[in-house]
């Protein structure tokens, strides 16, 4: 059962992957923009002190905007690191503090920047390769958002997906739900 499972969301991610990396620049800079606005939009975006976001990269919803918005609105705004098989989340004061890191995709300068400590109110904002209704997310395959969302256990959790990567999705007792999902089209509350 587990590996036909395993087999789906393999299946699942590859055809989500597909998809997303066919849209044109264009195309993502305008769905992204569109994100960006409901996002900021959100009463758990309005209220967060502290939020956790990715910097993106390739097909994904670009975050730019996300993290230099939270940066002037006085947000502690952390970004992650990976380390080993672990991932960890590091503040930032400026994009300018981010450099390349594992797979290419920029990550915080160690040296630098702050560690995060667990905060129970903190927004967690996650990127994904799928997702459905009922908050399960695909996402790369690697586990590092479970691991990192299991040791820190922090608030609310939203994916930002573009409409197009919503699949059906059989989920894990180790897979952690999504609260939101935010799309061009809509903010979905799954709980």
């Amino acid at each position: 059962m587990e590996r036909n499972l395993e087999t789906n969301k393999k299946i699942s991610r590859k055809n989500a992957l597909a998809k997303r990396n066919l849209l044109l620049p264009d195309e993502i800079e305008k769905m992204s923009q569109t994100i960006f606005e409901r996002l900021i939009g959100m009463e758990e975006y309005e209220l967060c002190g502290d939020i956790l976001v990715y910097a993106s990269f390739g097909s994904e919803v670009i975050t730019d905007k996300i993290i230099d918005h939270a940066l002037v609105m006085g947000k502690n705004v952390y970004l992650p690191r990976v380390n080993g098989n672990d991932m960890d989340f590091y503040m930032i004061a400026s994009r300018e503090e981010l450099e390349e890191g594992s797979w290419h995709i920029p990550e915080p300068k160690p040296n630098v920047c702050n560690l995060f400590n667990s905060n129970a109110n903190a927004l967690v904002i996650m990127p994904l390769v799928a997702f459905d209704r009922n908050g399960d997310r695909i996402g790369y395959g690697k586990g590092y958002y479970d691991r990192f969302l299991y040791r820190h256990l922090t608030g609310t959790k939203i994916g930002l997906a573009y409409s197009l990567q919503e699949c059906k999705i059989e989920s894990e007792e180790t897979d952690i739900k999504m609260d939101f999902v935010v799309t061009e089209k809509e903010i979905i509350e799954t709980v």
